[in-house]
């Protein structure tokens, strides 16, 4: 087997073990969430760049098809994960929404009232 197609399909998986982990993790880590953004644009640039150098009409159908399988599955992994950040920013905005609540009610406390 090519170099090239060995380096593809270890990236690939790179990609989907990187992206299954951060399904898992807990999102209010936001350094965690940058590194990951950060490691899948490069890990998923350096994918484009291997895959340009790979001559896909010597390789096999059923090889082509698995990593169009494996492709379809970061795809669904991507869908997910938006969907995931999508709820986590919702409950990020409540949260702001009652702390700024919070502190206008705070604001409007008078002390010199109390007796």
């Amino acid at each position: 087997m090519n170099k090239m197609i060995l380096l593809f399909d270890e990236f690939i998986m790179k990609a989907i073990l990187m992206t299954e982990s951060i399904l898992d993790s807990n999102y209010l880590e936001t350094a965690k969430l940058d590194d990951f953004t950060q490691n899948r644009e490069r890990l998923l640039s350096v994918i484009d760049q291997i895959s340009q150098q790979i001559e896909w009409v010597n390789v096999g159908a059923d090889e082509r098809n698995e990593f169009n399988r494996k492709i379809e599955y970061i795809k669904t992994l991507d869908v997910k994960l938006l969907a995931k950040l999508q709820e986590h920013k919702e409950e990020v905005k409540k949260e702001i929404e009652q702390t700024f609540k919070q502190k206008e009610n705070v604001k409007g406390y008078n002390l010199s009232d109390v007796k």
